[in-house]
C-alpha cells in the first residue's frame, strides 16, 4: 500500500513538471527568436544575398526607429533595386532615417536629389519640404555664419513656388519668419558690435541695410535713431575732405528719422545733431580749402563758398553766422594769395596766364570786400603781380 502511494505521488509530480515545461516551450520559443533577432546586424544583413530579406530587415528597423541600423541596408538595396518602382519607397525611407538620425547634411542632399529623381512621386512635395527643414536644423546660432540659414530660406521660397497649395505651406511661413529673426538679429548685433567699438561708418551702413531688409523689425525707431548717431559721430571723425559730404547725411538721416517718429523721445538730441551739423559741414569744407593743395585751394573755396551758402538758412546761432562770414572773407583773400603763389612755380610760358588770374581775383575780392583787413596784404600781391606782367609783357 505503501509502494503504492509513493508511485502515485511521483506520477503527479511528473505530470506536473511536463505541464509547467509544455507551457515554458512558447516562452522559450520567443526568447530563443528575440536572442536571434538581436544577434542580426547591419554587417552580417548585408551579407546577405537575399534582397527580401535586407528590405524586411531595414524596414523592420526603420520602424522600430533603429536608424543607425536601416540606414547601410537601405544604401546597398538603393544601389541594388536602382529602376524599379520600390526603390522609390525605400529612397524615401532612406532620407527620412538620415534626417532623423541627426545626419542633416546627408538629409538636404538626398530629399532634394528624391525630389528631382521623383518629382511625380507622392512624396516629392514633403522630400521638397524635409529639404528646406534640414537646413533649417543646420542653421545655427545668431553670432555664427548664418550660410546655412540663407540656404534654408531659399529652399522654403523654392518649395513655396512649387507647392503654393501645400499643407505645408503654413508651416513653411512660420520656420522663414524664424529664420529671418535668426538674420534679423545677427545683422542687429553686428551693428551694435561696429558702433560700440567705434567703428561708425559700418554701424550706420549696417543699421541703414538693417532696415532695409527688415523693415518690420521691432526696433525699427531705435535704429533710425542709431542711423543718425552714427553718421554724426563717422563725420565728427573724418578728415576736413570728407567733413561736409558725412555731416549732409547726417542731415538726412534726421529728416528721415524726424519724419518717421515725429514723437520720438530721440527728437530732441536728434534735431541737435541736424543743427550742428549744419553748421559744421560749413566748417569742415573750409578747413579743407585751406589745408587743400595750391592747383586746388580755389575750387576747395568755391566748393565751400556753395556749402555755405545752402547751409546759411540753417545756421541761427550769431557766433556761428559769425565765424562762417569771417572764414568767406579770409577764403576770397586766400584765393588772390594762391594764385600769385602758383605764378611762381610755372615755367615763363605759364606764368603770365597765372598772374592774370591773380588780378582777377584782386577785383572780385575787393568787390566784396571793399574794407576788409586783408585790403592791404591784397593790394601789396596785386602791385607786386602788375610789376610782373610788365616785366614779361616787357620782354615779350
Amino acid at each position: 500500500m505503501k509502494q503504492y502511494m509513493v508511485y502515485s505521488s511521483l506520477q503527479s509530480t511528473i505530470t506536473k513538471i511536463s505541464s509547467f515545461a509544455y507551457r515554458l516551450i512558447p516562452v522559450l520559443a520567443i526568447t530563443a527568436l528575440l536572442f536571434v533577432s538581436s544577434c542580426e546586424t547591419p554587417e552580417k544583413v548585408l551579407k546577405s544575398n537575399d534582397i527580401e530579406y535586407k528590405k524586411a530587415k531595414a524596414i523592420q528597423w526603420y520602424n522600430k526607429k533603429e536608424y543607425f541600423k536601416c540606414i547601410p541596408v537601405f544604401e546597398e538595396l538603393i544601389g541594388l533595386m536602382k529602376g524599379r518602382q520600390s526603390v522609390e519607397d525605400l529612397y524615401y525611407m532612406y532620407c527620412m532615417a538620415n534626417y532623423k538620425q541627426g545626419d542633416y547634411m546627408i538629409s538636404a542632399y538626398h530629399f532634394k536629389n528624391f525630389y528631382d529623381q521623383y518629382n511625380s512621386n507622392e512624396k516629392a512635395e514633403e522630400c521638397l519640404f524635409m529639404y528646406a527643414k534640414s537646413y533649417q536644423q543646420l542653421s545655427p546660432k545668431p553670432e555664427l555664419d548664418q550660410t546655412y540659414t540663407y540656404k534654408a530660406l531659399d529652399a522654403y521660397q523654392f518649395f513655396l513656388n512649387m507647392y503654393p497649395q501645400s499643407n505645408f505651406v503654413y508651416e513653411s511661413n512660420v520656420n522663414i519668419g524664424v529664420l529671418r529673426k535668426k538674420l534679423e538679429k545677427k545683422a542687429f548685433n553686428t551693428a551694435e558690435l561696429y558702433y560700440r567699438t567705434n567703428n561708425y561708418r559700418a554701424a550706420a551702413t549696417c543699421y541703414e541695410n538693417l532696415l532695409r531688409d527688415f523693415p518690420d523689425i521691432d526696433e525699427a525707431e531705435k535704429i533710425s535713431y542709431l542711423i543718425v548717431k552714427s553718421n554724426y559721430k563717422y563725420a565728427d571723425n573724418s578728415i576736413p575732405q570728407k567733413k561736409a559730404e558725412r555731416y549732409n547725411h547726417v542731415i538726412e538721416a534726421v529728416k528721415d528719422f524726424k519724419y518717421k517718429y515725429p514723437e520720438s523721445k530721440n527728437i530732441a538730441d536728434a534735431a541737435k545733431s541736424e543743427a550742428q551739423s549744419h553748421y559744421y559741414a560749413v566748417r569742415g569744407a573750409f578747413e579743407w580749402a585751406e589745408a587743400a593743395p595750391l592747383e586746388e585751394r580755389e575750387n576747395a573755396f568755391n566748393l565751400a563758398f556753395a556749402e555755405a551758402k545752402k547751409q546759411a538758412p540753417f545756421i541761427s546761432a550769431e557766433n556761428q553766422k559769425n565765424y562762417i562770414a569771417q572764414r568767406i572773407e579770409k577764403g576770397h583773400f586766400l584765393i588772390i594769395k594762391g594764385n600769385y603763389q602758383l605764378s611762381e612755380y610755372r615755367k615763363e610760358s605759364q606764368k603770365l596766364s597765372a598772374l592774370q588770374k591773380t588780378v582777377k581775383t584782386y577785383y572780385n575780392f575787393v568787390d566784396l570786400f571793399p574794407k576788409s583787413h586783408y585790403l592791404k596784404e591784397a593790394e601789396k600781391i596785386f602791385n607786386n603781380t602788375n610789376d610782373q606782367i610788365k616785366k614779361l609783357k616787357g620782354n615779350g
